[in-house]
């Protein structure tokens, strides 16, 4: 009985990490905003934004990532991409003042789907999102139609395979058990050179991949071109 008490609260927050919803998605939100803002700023000095560039973060949470994407690419245009209508309104909420001059929009859709015509952006971002992509060969692809010729797609994740480069036994164990009760909750844990691997499949070129096995559980950028 107290260990299905225990688990229940941590299936509300498991289930809302994938698709925040009601008030837990709402807190959920802005625990990802402060967690993730060095993965996020780290990311984004990868992708070499520049001031005038259309860009796209798919998945993109409660904004934060588009916020700083939109101060990147201050004379251009940054979209936010989410399926989770919590994270759309909170997305609009941080990033009120770029709508309201038109260099930043938020819509409802999902990677498979993404609404946007092709050859629409420069970038393509994904931070601390490809884990749940229901098709993730689906969603390359999607971000290889709506990137411009010779655009640039970064995935980037907090939780990678290159945790096995952690400094002692006990952050490489305690790295391995997370990784291994992540994918039997279903989240698929993959190295940088996994993910350079589909980009490649997608139809990218040039793939790369940059990491610091320290941070975190492994965090890992993967990038590629058009």
């Amino acid at each position: 009985m107290i260990d299905r008490l225990l688990k229940r609260p941590l299936e509300v927050v498991e289930t809302n990490f994938r698709r925040p919803t009601g008030r837990a998605g709402t807190l959920v939100g802005h625990l990802m905003a402060r967690q993730h803002r060095t993965l996020t700023v780290w990311a984004a000095e990868h992708m070499d934004v520049r001031r005038s560039q259309r860009v796209l973060d798919i998945g993109c949470g409660s904004g934060m990532a588009v916020e700083l994407l939109s101060r990147r690419a201050s004379s251009g245009f940054v979209a936010g991409v989410d399926y989770s209508p919590e994270m759309v309104r909170q997305s609009v909420r941080r990033n009120v003042d770029g709508i309201a001059r038109g260099r930043v929009e938020i819509k409802e859709g999902d990677a498979g789907n993404l609404p946007y015509p092709d050859s629409s952006f420069d970038q393509v971002s994904a931070i601390e999102t490809f884990y749940f992509w229901p098709d993730p060969m689906r969603g390359l692809a999607e971000a290889y139609r709506v990137l411009r010729p010779g655009g640039q797609v970064a995935i980037t994740l907090e939780m990678s395979r290159e945790a096995a480069e952690q400094p002692s036994p006990i952050q490489r164990y305690f790295g391995r058990r997370f990784t291994e009760r992540s994918e039997r909750e279903g989240l698929r844990i993959l190295s940088g050179a996994d993910l350079v691997e589909m980009l490649t499949k997608a139809g990218f070129e040039d793939g790369r991949f940059v990491s610091e096995p320290r941070r975190s559980l492994g965090w890992v950028c993967a990038l590629a071109r058009k």
